[in-house]
């Protein structure tokens, strides 16, 4: 099939058209890749470290009303004590509970995972020794029997309090990590929107190079043809670079130096022959 200028025209447009529409596809990919890796990090780092955090301030609250309870339940009465101070210590273990779970369930690796479990497994141990107390103050019995019950709860509750602090630091580094994260997203992004553009420059400046000089290349050929031929100059080659309607022209010239090349040598015959044949008649 015969390139013309046209389809040359047509087809590097068309070239040039695909690579700016490949980069800008390839930048609005990386643009919503930052922005999702982003959302991602920022939704699991932050919020694990604010569940870890809640559920520290609720195991805090939830041992503060226990203590109450076993501090106020001689005076109060165990059952005034307890509707005064448990049923509210309650509502905190339960939201222990919950957040635990969810902080379970959106860790980010098994370690932090791991963290947070053992935060429900030294919870439930805290719920039975809790209870264990609550029934030794209802029974009334002994103060030795009572005395074990909350030297039993106290070593729960310290076991808690360390498995949420523990949960704390795995919040703290997931945040951390999440930040790194998006810090590497962006200079991954900056990266390769920048190396995107400077290739699509690259490639776009050949190809116009190319383009242009497939052009420019014969015209100015047959200008210096042309005014070599106006100067009187026929000894000049008409070269054919392309394969189009330039490559066409560049026949056309070639046969019409020809021609002149021609009718001049017509010319000087003709001339010679007028020449001697007024030598001769003198």
């Amino acid at each position: 099939m015969k390139l013309t200028i046209r389809k040359k025209l047509i087809l590097g447009y068309t070239c040039l058209l695909v690579l700016m529409s490949a980069i800008a596809g390839i930048g609005t990919y990386s643009l919503f890749a930052m922005k999702r890796d982003a959302h991602q990090a920022t939704t699991v780092g932050g919020r694990l470290n604010s569940i870890a955090i809640e559920i520290q301030v609720h195991n805090l609250e939830a041992q503060r009303r226990v203590r109450s309870f076993l501090a106020d339940s001689a005076t109060l009465g165990v059952e005034k004590a307890r509707s005064t101070y448990l049923e509210e210590a309650d509502f905190e273990i339960h939201e222990i509970e919950t957040l635990t779970a969810k902080a379970v369930s959106i860790a980010p690796d098994s370690e932090k995972r791991a963290r947070f479990s053992k935060i429900a497994d030294s919870l439930a141990l805290y719920k039975q020794a809790l209870a264990e107390t609550v029934r030794a103050a209802e029974a009334g019995t002994n103060p030795s029997v009572r005395q074990a019950s909350v030297e039993k709860y106290e070593a729960a509750a310290d076991n808690l309090h360390d498995n949420a602090e523990d949960g704390e630091v795995a919040g703290r580094d997931a945040s951390e990590t999440s930040e790194a994260d998006i810090a590497r997203t962006s200079q991954r992004a900056e990266q390769l929107s920048l190396g995107i553009s400077l290739l699509g420059l690259l490639v776009g400046i050949g190809m116009s190079v190319t383009l242009l000089r497939a052009i420019l290349r014969p015209v100015e050929h047959l200008k210096d043809v042309a005014e070599n031929v106006s100067m009187g100059n026929l000894q000049i080659d008409v070269k054919r670079y392309s394969d189009d309607e330039i490559g066409d022209l560049s026949d056309s010239f070639s046969r019409m130096l020809t021609a002149v090349k021609f009718f001049r040598m017509e010319a000087q015959l003709v001339e010679e022959e007028a020449l001697s044949g007024r030598g001769g008649a003198a």
